[in-house]
């Protein structure tokens, strides 16, 4: 398998680690008190053991970061799941904050952050299929005709 096709479970878990740690390192933003409104709770899986859950993911980016220097999964398609990564823990973090009214911020974080993170996504699978399809193409292209040696 192709480094570049290794890339694409690499960055979904390195974006899935990403989002934890994003989600931990923001911490609560929450503007009003406990009685506030909050449009989603956060989810229950983070919540409950928190440092475990950071660390865990904490860990597996950094696991994912070697598999990228040691050139087992090729860098752009992993770089690019982590950015969407981020976005989703920014995302989530805006999203579950107590306000008082409405949350504006979480609506826009739904209407522009969440797709354009989907649309990352995509072009990191897209940007990994290109890099093994040209590889290909590279090592067919390389090889030497041995008719062309034959005397």
């Amino acid at each position: 398998m192709h480094s570049a096709l290794r890339a694409i479970p690499v960055g979904l878990v390195a974006g899935l680690c990403a989002a934890v740690v994003a989600w931990y390192l923001i911490g609560d933003v929450s503007t009003a008190p406990a009685d506030g409104t909050r449009g989603l709770d956060p989810p229950a899986a983070l919540e409950a053991l928190p440092w475990l859950t950071g660390v865990v993911a904490g860990v597996g980016l950094a696991c994912c970061v070697l598999a990228v220097v040691r050139r087992w999964a090729a860098a752009s398609p992993v770089v690019l799941c982590v950015v969407a990564g981020l976005l989703v823990g920014w995302a989530g973090r805006i999203m579950t904050a107590t306000v008082i009214g409405a949350n504006i911020g979480g609506g826009l974080m739904m209407l522009i952050g969440l797709p354009l993170a989907g649309i990352l996504v995509l072009v990191a699978v897209v940007t990994a299929l290109v890099i093994a399809r040209r590889a290909q193409r590279d090592a067919r292209m390389s090889k030497p005709d041995p008719s062309a040696t034959a005397m």
